[in-house]
């Protein structure tokens, strides 16, 4: 019996999560059929005569007529129809029986409800009945969901003010530079031609570093809400970076790297805009001579799996846990990561990789960092010319 009651449960209510549930429910209502119809057998068996006996008693005593005229009535309206009227009492039982199992099973509602109510206070752990099993599942894994939105949500919200407050930073520095240096030479109009241009100097290498943050907020902000189209047309990727490789090295000879260039001797073509795929490649270029150490850029490039990748490593080391968060948006890293880390001041805002990134994923590319053996490598993948390009657009 319990292997045919197992074998009808899997064949109703397999894959459900609310199986052991059901097949509980199911195995009550059996078990409330039968005790119905025990309590009316029992009552068949042990009552045999007995019952009569008392109905008939009972009929005289209310009609004051004769026992044997009290017989009479019972065989007639109440022993000829013993089956039906087991059949009412069964009846009978099975809905008292029933009514007491659903208050039994309401109890699940309540749990639930505690169960919702846990859910949104997040304070104790939910546990429900092993029927319930499913449902304590689905509102652990949903209260999870929450709690990683709410942490998502807050660390946004952090990193949003970290970076207000560090783009304040860096504008204030050299505006209060502009500013100081404009009013030493509006306050001292005497100064010899050689000072004067001295502070205009400096005050113009300010505000060219000011610009550039600003302009640098306004590219995330704008690649951000997709707000740039591409000019695409075919690009040599090799040609590409050579130029960019002359145009870095007198700054990476000043900061005391050099620049090793490599790469396949047939061209590499992709489609791309170049000016905004230069200012990309720029950036990664830019980043390797502010924060490497000493020693020899690499950049190389390479048809791997039918996608042009192009390599720049540059000596450091970084944790994994850092590396991870390179192209967060919002993000800064250690402090002593900064732009004057290694004795020269090209470092920007912070911002310089996340425009890469977003730039090289208009182009349908992806931009990856690892490091491996005191080597910090970025990774630039772009399709090769006709394989799975963006759409040409126009300014």
């Amino acid at each position: 019996m319990e292997k045919l009651r197992q074998s009808i449960g899997r064949l109703f209510f397999a894959g459900k999560p609310y199986r052991a549930m059901v097949q509980k429910i199911y195995r009550e209502m059996l078990g409330v059929m039968a005790k119905s119809f025990l309590i009316i057998l029992a009552i068949r068996v042990l009552g045999y005569q007995k019952i009569g006996n008392f109905l008939a008693e009972l009929i005289v005593w209310i009609k004051g007529c004769s026992w044997t005229e009290a017989q009479s009535l019972y065989f007639t309206y109440i022993r000829s129809n013993i089956e039906y009227l087991m059949f009412y009492a069964f009846l009978v039982f099975f809905i008292i029986f029933m009514r007491m199992l659903i208050l039994r099973f309401t109890r699940y509602f309540d749990e639930i409800i505690a169960g919702v109510d846990q859910l949104v206070k997040g304070d104790q752990p939910i546990i429900l009945s092993p029927e319930l099993d499913f449902m304590q599942i689905r509102l652990t894994q949903v209260r999870q969901q929450l709690q990683a939105a709410a942490a998502a949500e807050r660390e946004a919200e952090k990193k949003k003010n970290d970076f207000l407050l560090y783009l304040a930073h860096d504008i204030r520095t050299p505006l209060t530079s502009v500013i100081g240096y404009l009013s030493l030479l509006e306050k001292f109009s005497g100064l010899d031609v050689v000072t004067a241009k001295k502070y205009l100097t400096i005050a113009m290498d300010k505000a060219l570093k000011l610009q550039k943050l600003i302009e640098e907020f306004f590219d995330v902000t704008r690649l951000t809400f997709q707000q740039v189209k591409l000019n695409l047309q075919p690009v040599d990727v090799g040609c590409m970076l050579v130029q960019l490789a002359d145009e870095a090295f007198p700054v990476a000879a000043s900061a005391g790297m050099t620049i090793q260039l490599s790469g396949q001797s047939d061209p590499i073509m992709v489609n791309a805009d170049p000016d905004k795929l230069a200012r990309a490649l720029q950036n990664l270029m830019r980043n390797a001579v502010s924060y490497g150490e000493k020693g020899q850029i690499s950049i190389s490039s390479k048809v791997l799996d039918n996608q042009c990748a192009i390599f720049f490593s540059n000596p450091g080391q970084v944790a994994q846990q850092e590396l991870d968060r390179f192209f967060e948006r919002f993000y800064r890293g250690d402090p002593s990561r900064g732009s004057a880390s290694n004795g020269n001041n090209t470092g920007g805002a912070g911002l310089g990789l996340v425009i890469a990134r977003d730039i090289i994923r208009l182009h349908g590319g992806s931009l990856s960092a690892s490091c491996q053996d005191g080597q910090i490598t970025f990774r630039v993948l772009l399709p090769i010319l006709g394989e799975g390009q963006p759409e040409k657009q126009s300014e």
